[in-house]
């Protein structure tokens, strides 16, 4: 039998006098999330079916900037309603505002693209009506400019909104960089996103034409929602909603924070009342907010997995136990051992190997395991960290806590203690450090 503990500890930790709200001084700020919504011909007859109009309260109360596309309501009045709604039902300490664009469009049939956002944690700086000289876009891109206060490093950036005709997606793709270049210039700011439905997948645009776009053969532009992801809720599988930066320009991003948001199984929807709701799912990403980096100059945070052998190992297996610390050097240079004492009796061995990568850490238990006959561990015990190292994949991703400056790679550190006295026992423990 073996058993397992999963513990996180925090060497040299800071203390605070006084009352413990104090500690709210230390905090690292939240992160704010950002999406990108088309609604699917928003207007009066959505909005005023209840519960359609409470689904959209909830997928948008997600959000600390959210771009809407598909407003086509000529009375230009139902995305405010909306937002009343929004305000008043859901996080009212955290209003949103927004700003909307006119109303665009070749056909009889327009558009309008509207950015709603938290003035608790972003404003509006300027907000750009692209020109579009050479009518390239049915629906030219809208792009706004936020300021914010509380994001570690990126006080200001553009998003560029923008809705593609489907049947000439391929064109006004191909005409982004154009865009991104002129916003960037307008707003003076390198961290620029290009954000929304472009019909970037599928019938509308295929992988071969995929290829033949600037903005895809330029690797300066980084694509964020990969193309083997659905945005939509019907029966397709195409990604057609995007987010797409130049790369090393958005330091905040969280990693492993893009994603599509499936409010259909997140919210337990009939697939008719999510098809209700829109044909498209919400793209998503989060900036990191202020880190207090100070206060992690004040300790070294480290997680450990534990594997204790319950068996225990006969008397007669003693001298095994002794190898650790005689023959390490000569049998497994690469580990060291070192034995601990209670008074003058030798209580407990304990030998370590440091700065492993975590892909090797079961192949060098095993080296230990063999080292020593297979006296001193098992099999089973090996097998059950190894689970446990798969299942926790706090130990495989470089990045924990995003406040943390962890090490590009998940290096560990190994231990295997084993008792000198009755009875006999060992254990294995596996360890990372954050920073």
């Amino acid at each position: 039998m073996w058993k397992a503990t999963f513990v996180v500890f925090c060497w040299g930790l800071l203390t605070v006098e006084g009352d413990i709200s104090e500690l709210d001084n230390f905090k690292d700020q939240d992160p704010i999330r950002i999406g990108a919504f088309n609604i699917q011909i928003f207007g009066e007859t959505k909005f005023e079916k209840p519960e359609v109009a409470q689904e959209l309260v909830k997928i948008l109360s997600r959000y600390d900037i959210v771009l809407v596309q598909e407003i086509r309501d000529s009375s230009q009045t139902y995305i405010y309603k909306l937002v009343e709604k929004l305000n008043n039902e859901t996080r009212s300490d955290e209003p949103f505002s927004l700003v909307v664009s006119a109303r665009l469009g070749r056909s009889t049939s327009k558009e309008q693209y509207a950015f709603l956002y938290r003035k608790k944690y972003v404003n509006t700086v300027e907000v750009y009506q692209y020109e579009d000289p050479l009518d390239l876009f049915q629906r030219p891109p809208y792009a706004a400019k936020f300021h914010s206060d509380v994001l570690d490093t990126m006080h200001e950036f553009g998003i560029i909104g923008l809705h593609t005709s489907p049947e000439d997606a391929f064109i006004e793709i191909n005409a982004l960089s154009v865009v991104y270049a002129e916003v960037e210039r307008r707003f003076k700011t390198p961290h620029i996103l290009i954000a929304g439905d472009l019909n970037a997948d599928c019938s509308y645009l295929s992988r071969t034409k995929m290829k033949e776009l600037s903005i895809r053969n330029d690797t300066s532009y980084k694509w964020l929602i990969d193309d083997y992801q659905d945005t939509t809720v019907s029966g397709t599988n195409c990604a057609y909603d995007r987010f797409i930066i130049k790369e090393n320009t958005w330091p905040d991003i969280i990693p492993d924070s893009v994603q599509v948001f499936h409010y259909e199984s997140e919210h337990l929807l009939t697939k008719e009342v999510a098809l209700a709701v829109s044909d498209h799912y919400p793209i998503e990403m989060e900036l990191r907010g202020k880190c207090n980096r100070a206060i992690l100059q004040t300790y070294t945070p480290l997680f450990s997995i534990a594997v204790e052998d319950d068996r225990v190992i006969p008397s007669t297996d003693l001298s095994y136990i002794r190898y650790i610390y005689q023959k390490t050097s000569e049998r497994i240079p690469q580990w060291s051992a070192q034995v601990y004492k209670i008074g003058t009796r030798m209580n407990y061995v304990i030998a370590t190997r440091t700065n492993v990568d975590i892909a090797k850490a079961i192949e060098e238990i095993f080296l230990f395991y063999e080292a020593f006959q297979r006296k001193v561990l098992s099999l089973e015990s090996i097998a059950s960290l190894r689970k446990l190292l798969n299942e926790f994949k706090c130990f495989r991703e470089p990045h924990i806590m995003y406040c943390m400056n962890t090490t590009p790679l998940s290096v560990v550190d190994l231990a295997v203690t084993c008792t000198l006295v009755d009875p006999l026992t060992c254990k294995i423990d596996v360890t990372r450090r954050l920073s």
